[in-house]
C-alpha cells in the first residue's frame, strides 16, 4: 500500500480532474446559452425584416390589381414610386442579414456589398421592385400577370425566410437558406431563377447573366462548398 501522501496526492488529482471537467461541462453550456440567445435575436431581427419585405412585396401586388381602380391616374405613379423605392431600400437592409456568396466570382467593379451572387431571399425582393418600376401608369386597369408573378416572389420570400429563422436548422442558416429545406420539390435557386428569366422574358435585357440549367448547377454546386470544375 501505499503511503498517506501518496494517497493524498491521488485524492488531488482526482478531485482537480472532476474540478476541470465540471468547469468545462459549466463553460460548454454557458458558450451555448449564448450562442442561442445570439440566434434569438438575429431570428428576431430577421423576422422584422422579413415582416417589412413581406407588406412591400403584398403593395406591390396591389398596386398591379388596383391600377385604373382602387390607384387613379394621379396617385398610381406616386404609390408606384414610393413602393419601388421602399423595396430597394428593404433588398439593401436584407444584405446586412443575407449578404452575397461568392463574392470574388463576379461583380468586382461594384461595390463590396454587391459583389457576388443574390440569394434567392433577395431576389424575391429586388424582382419584385423591378415589376413595380415597370408597371405602365399609362394603360388604365389591372395587371394580373405582374400581379401573379409578384405573388410568386412572395412565395419564395416566405419559404426562404421559413428557411432562415427555422430552429431545427440552428447554425446552419445560411447554408440551408442557399439550398432550400430538404423536403422542397425545387430548390430556391431553381425557383429564382424561374422568376429571373420570366423578368427577362417579359424586359429583355433585364437579366446581366441567364439564369440556365448551367446557372443553377453553378449556384447549387457553390452553396454545397464544391470546388467548381
Amino acid at each position: 500500500m501505499g503511503s498517506l501522501s501518496d494517497w493524498v496526492a491521488v485524492i488531488s488529482a482526482l478531485l482537480a480532474l472532476a474540478s476541470f471537467v465540471l468547469s468545462w461541462v459549466v463553460v460548454r453550456r454557458q458558450t451555448q446559452l449564448q450562442y442561442e440567445s445570439l440566434k434569438a435575436q438575429m431570428d428576431t431581427d430577421v423576422l422584422a425584416w422579413a415582416h417589412e419585405a413581406i407588406d412591400l412585396v403584398s403593395q406591390g401586388v396591389a398596386l398591379a390589381r388596383g391600377r385604373g381602380a382602387v390607384y387613379g391616374t394621379n396617385e398610381f405613379p406616386r404609390m408606384a414610386l414610393e413602393t419601388a423605392q421602399k423595396l430597394s431600400a428593404a433588398a439593401d437592409r436584407g444584405r446586412l442579414f443575407f449578404p452575397n456568396e461568392a463574392p470574388h466570382a463576379q461583380g468586382q467593379d461594384k461595390e463590396t456589398a454587391f459583389q457576388g451572387f443574390r440569394p434567392p431571399i433577395l431576389d424575391a425582393v429586388v424582382f419584385t421592385c423591378s415589376q413595380v418600376e415597370r408597371l405602365d401608369p399609362a394603360i388604365s386597369g389591372p395587371d394580373e400577370e405582374a400581379a401573379r408573378f409578384m405573388r410568386k416572389c412572395r412565395r419564395l420570400l416566405v419559404s426562404e425566410v421559413q428557411n432562415a429563422i427555422d430552429p431545427r436548422r440552428r447554425g446552419q442558416m445560411l447554408k440551408q437558406l442557399a439550398m432550400g429545406r430538404m423536403d422542397d420539390k425545387k430548390s430556391s435557386f431553381v425557383i429564382a431563377a424561374e422568376l429571373g428569366e420570366a423578368l427577362e422574358a417579359r424586359y429583355p435585357g433585364y437579366l446581366i447573366q441567364r439564369r440556365d440549367a448551367a446557372w443553377i448547377a453553378a449556384r447549387e454546386a457553390h452553396a454545397r462548398g464544391e470546388t467548381p470544375a
